[in-house]
């Protein structure tokens, strides 16, 4: 196990990462909006990130599966999205804003790899589920702290003034990758290297890459996630965008970071219960998670109040806090001993990062110059219970693949043998 202090580092680091990874997040489509820019160039924006972030997942976890130097590759992806981010409120260029938004999506999905590692390759096997745990509590417990500094700053001081909460997460995150001790990475752990009870050991015998795409409980795993973000990820910069659009005086910047903050709060007891949990299994989070997000939408539809908010994203702490904690748990066990995990997991992000790229575009269409938010809130619902059925499937693949690779001599549980031939 490694050394307390790493782990405690590793903790702070998720703490601070939260506000870095994905830049100014909903309130640079908040920005965009008061700015009055163009309701497509918003979307535009905003899916440019997600699709650059799409293109990248699978490299950056394969790169980080075969690198040592991950915390290196942490420090430079932090600091090219505040980069990036400071880029996005120099100018209402659209060109400007497209490129900040690819960089922020590059270097967001490697620093999701690293962390994911560095987990793993500091906790292994045996403490990952409650690690993930912690990781993700620290992780709401840092959007909530932003969220109620960006807030306020942008409300009192201007939304340039969001650059400077950035920036003091961003020492902070630097910081806290400084105290982690590289001695007390396990590589091999890190990448997925141990089986039930065994250690991981360097062997250049890992899975072929071409085993993960027989992997069907990951394939479809991996859609349902991609429907599950469809759906999800344009709501909460959609609730404030109509705010700024419909409800003259309604200080839509300070509501985003009332929303975030209600929602990452709810997350912390979510996050740590569904880590700690024995009495349900973690597929069961997921289908609570899909089926809360079409009540979610129904609320958004119902009711344009800005006090509307706060059931919203008490219901998005929820879904999203489950899901936060059961994808890399969910993919550990399906590759289990593959030697893969972080490529793995870069897999199903990429197939994420699709239904997240694509759900701003697909709000903003349904929005257009009519205003139609309502529709909008109708249309995330719908797709979000696409989910449903490719998360079953993924269990049913799960289970036979278990029973097949019980008669494989040295099988591992993520693997059946059909993905070993």
């Amino acid at each position: 196990m490694a050394a307390r202090t790493s782990l405690l580092a590793l903790g702070w680091l998720a703490f601070f990462m939260a506000d870095v990874r994905d830049g100014l997040g909903p309130f640079l489509a908040t920005y965009l909006q008061q700015a009055r820019v163009q309701q497509e160039l918003i979307g535009y924006t905003m899916t440019a990130g997600g699709l650059a972030a799409v293109a990248m997942t699978p490299f950056a976890g394969a790169w980080v599966d075969r690198s040592h130097a991950k915390r290196a590759m942490t420090v430079a992806a932090a600091l090219a999205v505040m980069a990036a981010s400071a880029a996005a409120f120099s100018t209402l260029s659209g060109p400007v804003l497209i490129a900040s938004q690819l960089v922020t999506g590059v270097a967001g999905a490697v620093l999701a790899a690293t962390m994911a590692a560095l987990t793993l390759g500091l906790a292994k096997a045996a403490g990952f589920r409650r690690q993930i745990g912690r990781n993700e509590a620290a992780s709401h417990a840092g959007n909530m702290l932003s969220a109620i500094a960006a807030g306020l700053a942008a409300a009192l001081l201007g939304a340039p003034w969001l650059l400077a909460v950035m920036g003091a997460m961003t020492v902070g995150a630097l910081l806290s990758v400084w105290a982690i001790r590289a001695e007390d990475i396990d590589h091999e752990a890190a990448r997925g290297s141990e089986t039930s009870g065994a250690p991981a050991m360097a062997s250049p015998d890992h899975a072929p890459l071409r085993t993960l795409l027989r992997n069907r409980p990951l394939l479809f795993f991996g859609l349902a996630c991609a429907f599950f973000h469809l759906g999800n990820a344009a709501m909460l910069p959609l609730l404030n965008q109509r705010l700024a659009a419909t409800v003259a005086d309604s200080a839509p910047l300070l509501w985003t970071g009332i929303a975030i903050v209600v929602a990452q709060l709810t997350m912390i007891p979510v996050a740590l219960w569904v880590a700690r949990s024995r009495r349900f299994d973690v597929a069961w989070f997921v289908y609570g998670a899909i089926l809360v997000l079409p009540l979610r939408g129904a609320l958004a539809y119902a009711f344009t109040s800005e006090w509307n908010n706060i059931p919203v994203q008490l219901l998005d702490g929820v879904a999203a806090g489950a899901l936060g904690v059961a994808t890399p748990l969910l993919v550990q066990r399906f590759t289990q001993g593959s030697g893969r995990f972080n490529t793995s997991l870069g897999f199903v992000m990429t197939l994420q990062g699709v239904g997240a790229a694509l759900s701003p575009a697909l709000a903003n269409t349904v929005v257009g110059a009519g205003q139609h938010f309502a529709l909008a809130f109708a249309v995330l619902a719908a797709a979000a219970l696409l989910a449903l059925p490719f998360f079953w499937q993924a269990q049913r693949c799960a289970a036979r693949g278990a029973e097949e690779a019980q008669t494989v001599p040295g099988g591992a549980p993520g693997l059946s043998r059909r993905s070993r031939a």
